[in-house]
């Protein structure tokens, strides 16, 4: 219990503000969703998106 109480007095909270996520292209979304809908497992479809952003 010591180390829940230590945890939860840390009011320090990071501001993140300033980082910026990269959005992932919304024809990717789309083609991994189909992909997935379709039957492939969820490794299958990684490695397909992969090979359609490396081109």
């Amino acid at each position: 219990m010591a180390e829940i109480t230590r945890l939860s007095g840390c009011n320090d909270w990071l501001e993140l503000d300033f980082v910026e996520r990269e959005r992932t292209p919304s024809e990717l979304m789309k083609l991994g969703i189909r992909l997935h809908l379709a039957g492939l497992s969820l490794s299958n479809t990684v490695s397909e998106l992969e090979t359609v952003f490396e081109s």
